[in-house]
């Protein structure tokens, strides 16, 4: 152990071991407190010594808030914001901002930190429980006393051995998401900057430029006629604070994307988004642009531009010149052949009357395989079979089985309903994705009895009522060749 971290537990000890103390506590002090309850030794940093643990958070971006004043009186909205950015949630929490937090006073928070309520809240083992509240407020503004601190941190190092969080919600009839995040980051995270949205190569080119002026090194790349910039791994979190602020001067969108390997990897973060569809109120359809699947668009375009109320990025595709993609494997849609089987690859079928077939294919030049399905889709490879792991080798690659990615699925669960499924990955700070076997774990565990690999990695995306569930790991959605919808009767 490090003599600056002998020196950190040394003054948390002395922070938790008073007693009877009923003064407020300073952010310094309970900044503190926090890193010793998540366990992170910054002696692990390869670039320098932090002087505090205070300073290790805000550097690091385990905090993103910028405090100016450490000797200041911590307040319980910023406890609640801290505990959940440091466990890596903080994806979660936007995504949950609109959701009852059960609090009376819930209004007298900002939208970020509503989101962290519900988290904190609904976790096991919860931080802030709605039991510890009297009268239903949360009092946010409040300035926190000693002993509900060491009750927080107590708790927080609970949850920093593992937690789990499930939060289930049906934003339509018919439509039941289930939202699963466990784990936490364990390492030491480094930054990389993007800023989207210009305009042209001359712009770009420009942008750099001051950038350099201000001591960042950047590059940039053009895609259909859009150019991002693109910052070296930054260590230092205030970088990213600077490069934010430049870069929305200038009217530009920008992207955030960790970079990190746990080191205790017997427990990664893992976030997924599981969707059960009822067959009485939805049909399930291949799905792409108006043009067809040769027209690779984003998932949110192709939702746009079909009568859906959630969607899935679909089976594996390629590309060719001129920004044209194509399908590989089958695909039918409503009766009409696109593409034909790949040989030897999982495949689903099924048809209007809610017949379904899950089965490897063989490679045909006949379009009339299975004439009794209207709609197939091909990726693979085949993940359950009659409620049991299947077993086909589908000759994949075996960095496509057993190293983890972001995935995708689609299968259908005892009930009868149709289930999508997108593992988050790739993001140490957010979710590690999965191997195929733990893919097929979770989907078992779900109540999966059939179901099938999708693509994956930066396709993996899904979009429900609207709204983008997971981050597409590339940190932008990736154009696709066609998807999985479902629509309404």
């Amino acid at each position: 152990m490090s003599k600056n971290f002998r020196r950190f537990f040394t003054a948390v000890l002395i922070l938790l071991i008073v007693t009877g103390v009923s003064s407020a506590t300073t952010r310094y002090e309970f900044l503190t407190g926090l890193l010793a309850a998540r366990g992170i030794d910054w002696s692990e940093s390869p670039e320098a010594p932090y002087n505090d643990a205070p300073g290790f958070l805000l550097r690091t971006g385990y905090v993103s808030d910028t405090v100016s004043k450490l000797d200041g009186n911590v307040t319980r909205r910023e406890a609640l914001r801290w505990c959940v950015e440091s466990l890596g949630m903080t994806f979660e929490a936007g995504l949950l901002s609109d959701y009852p937090t059960g609090f009376k006073d819930e209004k007298s928070l900002t939208a970020f930190e509503r989101g962290c309520l519900v988290i904190a809240s609904n976790m096991n083992p919860p931080i802030f429980p709605a039991s510890d509240f009297k009268g239903g407020k949360f009092a946010g503004s409040t300035a926190i006393k000693l002993t509900e601190v060491r009750t927080i941190l107590q708790r927080l190092g609970s949850a920093s051995r593992n937690f789990t969080l499930d939060i289930i919600r049906n934003p339509v009839k018919g439509l039941k998401v289930h939202i699963h995040r466990e784990g936490v980051p364990s390492g030491i995270p480094s930054w990389r900057f993007y800023a989207d949205g210009i305009k042209s190569k001359a712009a770009a080119d420009y942008f750099k430029a001051s950038l350099k002026s201000e001591g960042y090194e950047t590059t940039s790349a053009g895609i259909n006629g859009a150019y991002s910039v693109r910052s070296q791994k930054l260590d230092d979190y205030n970088d990213i604070r600077r490069l934010e602020t430049i870069a929305k001067a200038r009217g530009l969108t920008t992207r955030i994307i960790p970079s990190m390997t746990n080191p205790k990897t017997r427990i990664v973060p893992r976030f997924w988004v599981m969707l059960a569809i009822d067959p009485s109120y939805f049909r399930i359809l291949p799905i792409a642009a108006r043009s067809g699947p040769t027209d690779l668009r984003t998932l949110s375009s192709i939702y746009g531009q079909n009568r859906v109320s959630a969607a899935i990025n679909a089976g594996f595709f390629g590309t060719a010149k001129g920004g044209k993609g194509f399908p590989i494997g089958a695909l039918r849609v409503n009766g009409r052949n696109f593409s034909l089987p790949y040989d030897m690859r999982g495949c689903m079928a099924w048809n209007e009357n809610d017949e379904a077939l899950f089965a490897v294919a063989a490679a045909t030049e006949e379009a009339n395989y299975w004439p009794e399905m209207t709609n197939i889709i091909q990726a693979g490879p085949m993940l359950i079979d009659d409620g049991r792991p299947a077993r086909y080798d589908e000759s994949f690659q075996s960095g496509l089985i057993s190293a983890r990615h972001p995935r995708s699925a689609v299968g259908l669960n005892a009930e009868g309903s149709w289930v999508f499924l997108a593992v988050d990955g790739r993001n140490g700070m957010h979710s590690s994705g999965a191997t195929i076997s733990e893919l097929t774990e979770i989907l078992v565990g779900q109540g999966a009895t059939y179901a099938l690999n999708l693509d994956g990695g930066g396709s993996t995306e899904i979009i429900i009522d609207g709204k983008i569930w997971n981050i597409p790991s590339d940190g932008y959605e990736r154009r696709i060749s066609y998807a999985l919808g479902a629509v309404p009767y």
